[in-house]
């Protein structure tokens, strides 16, 4: 029986490419650098904030710590132009609740970024656990957020499911032997090769997902 539903943030739960790729190409103004169209930004919004550096920058020559604050100051004037649910999702978190099945957010993502989204998008006072890439656990793929989750949650691996749209969401679920869920609505790039990365399900849609844990 699932107990609880764990999600990672960008590409699974919200669509924020809007607002990541709109940062990177200020970013890329002030360095005079040729701007990313946003099939190019979309491509990479779950790979954090280095994804977008090495883009335009070369880490052996540029100052990837000074960029990567100025990429965090932008992102901030940013963050709350678009982030919006993926469809599916509201329904999806109205179901979860509506069965007492409760779901959390362990995302690479800091907590300064999420704790002014989640409130945004309304979610803060319903999500469950909230465990972030700063929080002084190994970030995935290390599987550590997510079996600190089910020891706070006092949950089995078992009794969990993850959601995620990247590669380290499903090495992350893999390893500490939870049931992962490939959501290919996500960020997924052209070359990815999804079928060799071990998801336990595959998912196109949030409405999928109540079959699969069986409610």
């Amino acid at each position: 029986m699932i107990k609880k539903v764990l999600f990672d943030l960008d590409g699974t739960l919200i669509d924020s490419a809007h607002d990541l790729v709109q940062s990177a190409n200020d970013l890329y103004v002030l360095h005079n650098y040729p701007l990313i169209t946003f099939e190019e930004g979309r491509e990479v919004a779950s790979d954090g904030i280095k994804a977008y550096l090495n883009l335009r920058f070369d880490e052996e020559v540029d100052n990837y710590s000074a960029l990567t604050n100025e990429f965090i100051s932008i992102y901030k004037s940013n963050i709350l132009n678009n982030p919006i649910l993926f469809d599916g999702i509201y329904d999806l978190i109205n179901l979860l609740d509506k069965n007492k099945i409760g779901w959390g957010v362990i995302t690479n993502k800091h907590r300064c970024f999420v704790e002014m989204i989640l409130p945004f998008i309304n979610l803060d006072q319903r999500c469950e656990i909230l465990i972030c890439g700063d929080d002084g656990i190994a970030p995935k793929p290390s599987p550590a957020m997510l079996i600190a989750a089910c020891e706070s949650l006092k949950v089995k691996s078992n009794e969990v499911v993850y959601v995620g749209d990247a590669h380290k969401d499903i090495s992350s679920s893999n390893t500490a032997n939870i049931f992962a869920i490939l959501a290919c609505y996500g960020y997924l790039k052209k070359e990815d090769k999804i079928e060799s990365w071990g998801a336990d399900a595959i998912i196109n849609h949030p409405s999928e997902i109540p079959a699969l844990i069986k409610i």
